[in-house]
């Protein structure tokens, strides 16, 4: 399995070179630097992934990638208070920047702050209607919340098949939730056979909630 870590394994990487990396080689010396971060927060070696997120951050201060980054690590450290800062500067450089703002719902559902988290990721939705990942944290939120009705009309909506594991980790959650855990085991192993490290995320989210699949 890959690093789930909120997206960062993704985000830090994804986001296009600033106009400060010019040199030939200093969008590798960048590659390597966040390896090598990641490579701490699997080992969980979460001091040195901070001290190394911080280091990359000096020479790329504005880099919302690399401050998404730096608030990962901080959130893997429950220090939920300097994440949204980090976030918020991430979002400051670049605003609209999707890890980011992602990032601060997840904090408010790590809170279990889930009308807040729901709330935050119904107005991404709302910009991004098709969104599977979003659809699937609204799923999450109304199960945790207990609103079976509108977890319901949130399932009805996720396309299948998707483009990601969204659907299946929701149908799981629901199953779950309706005292169905087999079926939900058997949804979630068919998700990674067919979508292999994507689903990394998805884990996430359920071994944050405690769920043994």
């Amino acid at each position: 399995m890959g690093i789930p870590l909120l997206l960062a394994a993704i985000l830090a990487t994804a986001a296009p070179a600033r106009e400060k990396l010019t040199a030939p080689d200093a969008s590798e010396v960048r590659k390597v630097a966040t390896e090598a971060v990641l490579e701490d927060i699997q080992a969980g070696n979460l001091d040195a992934a901070e001290k190394n997120a911080r280091q990359l951050l000096k020479d790329l201060p504005d880099d919302p990638a690399v401050l998404n980054l730096l608030g990962s690590v901080q959130t893997k450290k429950k220090d939920y208070a300097a994440a949204r800062e980090t976030f918020g500067k991430a979002l400051a450089a670049e605003p609209g920047f999707f890890p980011a703002q992602f990032n601060l719902g997840e904090l408010l559902f790590l809170e279990k702050d889930y009308a807040g988290a729901r709330s935050h990721f119904a107005a991404m939705r709302r910009d991004d209607p098709k969104n599977e990942l979003l659809q699937f944290k609204l799923v999450l939120c109304d199960i945790q919340a207990g609103d079976d009705d509108r977890a319901r009309r949130v399932l009805r909506a996720i396309r299948y098949p998707g483009d990601s594991p969204a659907w299946y980790y929701a149908q799981a959650a629901w199953e779950n939730k309706q005292g169905n855990p087999k079926k939900a085991r058997k949804l979630v192993a068919t998700a990674r056979e067919i979508f292999g490290e994507k689903t990394a995320l998805f884990d996430e989210s359920f071994q944050g909630l405690g769920l043994p699949f």
